[in-house]
């Protein structure tokens, strides 16, 4: 069987695929992952073979643009002006970037990039002609080519994340641009059409997912490759806390977030040992760092937190099911409104503790990596967390079913 994904240009969207990935060819399938140029290494690495066709668009611009324009019209409040969306440096004033004349330029690039990408992956499976596609969160060009050539698709989900889930508070609409844009009068595609979602959520914190058909799977984390130092098998004197900032959040909000720093100090005047993995631009931004501060680049998570005691982040779907299928308790310092909503479906576990990472006092940050130290109930939360993730079923389980799918058309 020959299964054909479509990846975006956000590894964080994806990564969640590469298990799959590995299951289905381990099972003697042939897997190719349809991908932007830039992602084409990373996913060779991952051990699947990359087939880069897709275009941008530049996701740290599109996200510093929507960011912005939601300042202007008074949709989004931030402690401090935006990030110019070109440069990514900290603007003086609104008026330095025509916002509406920007978006406009946008959606006309937008629109030819998606009508390229599509072109050039329609191409592709007319030739390679798969028997099932699966398509990341917005890779909306592999649903739309599985609709076209009349084979079945499934939604691979990252976590938490559903399919019509007005909640977020995002564009989910995300109607079929090729179609809608660049070839009227074709039927638009949009979420409400997935059928089938491969959706590793514990069973507490299930999204929305419309009428799709939720294969449920056991999140195996994925964050690129990596080795485990030497001092993460040493047994530890203090507890240790992982802190993770990725660059998302440093690009799109910038580096200066004060709920970050109190939240280094705090846990390592608790007595911790910290081990902050976050880029150049953001370390720096911290400035001087409290002893007991490891400082790690681009560092895999999973391996992380196999040798951490809580973890703290900026509410992304990944660190958040890497922190539940690790079983440590976690300090979520959510950025975006999509990241709220993600925190808030764990928190109701007792497992995360949710907080506003753009305006937490440095009292509430210390309250709560306190809490998430000394109090019991957090750690056993996020144990019970664990030990429900692990009651879903390990992805080559799924192979079968996604078999029968295929077959079934």
């Amino acid at each position: 069987m020959r299964i054909l994904f479509t990846t975006s240009n956000w590894a964080g969207h994806y990564f969640c695929m590469v298990p799959l990935g590995w299951a289905l060819q381990a099972a003697g399938h042939e897997v190719r992952v349809v991908c932007a140029p830039d992602q084409s290494r990373t996913i060779a690495r991952a051990g699947l073979v990359p087939v880069p066709l897709i275009e941008g668009p530049d996701m740290m611009y599109m996200s510093r643009l929507t960011l912005y324009a939601n300042v202007v019209e008074g949709r989004t409040r931030l402690p401090d002006l935006p990030l110019h969306p070109v440069s990514g440096e900290r603007v003086a004033d609104l008026d330095e970037f025509d916002v509406a004349t920007a978006q406009k330029a946008f959606s006309g690039e937008y629109a030819a990039t998606k009508l390229a990408s599509y072109e050039r992956t329609a191409r592709f499976a007319r030739a390679w002609r798969p028997h099932l596609v699966c398509h990341d969160v917005l890779a909306d060009e592999g649903p739309v080519v599985a609709r076209e050539t009349g084979v079945p698709s499934v939604y691979c989900a990252p976590g938490l994340f559903g399919t019509c889930d007005e909640e977020l508070g995002l564009d989910l609409g995300l109607l079929d641009l090729v179609n809608n844009l660049a070839r009227p009068g074709v039927p638009g595609w949009g979420r409400e059409e997935i059928t089938h979602v491969i959706d590793p959520s514990p069973e507490s914190a299930i999204p929305p997912l419309g009428q799709a058909a939720r294969l449920p799977v056991r999140y195996v984390p994925y964050n690129g490759p990596g080795e485990l130092p030497d001092w993460a098998l040493e047994p530890r004197e203090r507890p240790r806390v992982c802190v993770v900032w990725g660059r998302s959040a440093t690009g799109i909000y910038g580096p200066e977030v004060p709920a970050l720093r109190e939240a280094v100090a705090a846990a390592a005047g608790a007595g911790a040992e910290v081990v902050l993995t976050a880029s150049a631009e953001q370390v720096r931004a911290l400035g001087e760092l409290p002893p007991h501060v490891t400082v790690l680049t681009d560092f895999p998570l999973d391996l992380l937190l196999a040798a951490s005691d809580a973890l703290i982040h900026h509410g992304s779907d990944n660190c958040l099911m890497n922190g539940a299928v690790a079983g440590v308790p976690q300090l979520a310092l959510a950025l975006a409104s999509d990241q709220i909503v993600f925190s808030r479906r764990l928190a109701r576990t007792g497992a995360v503790i949710q907080l506003p990472g753009l305006t937490a006092t440095a009292e509430q940050v210390r309250e709560a990596v306190t809490a998430l130290l000394k109090e019991p109930g957090h750690a056993g939360a996020a144990l019970a967390l664990r030990a429900e993730t692990r009651q879903a079923p390990v992805p080559s389980t799924l192979v079968p079913e996604l078999e029968s799918l295929a077959t079934a058309t």
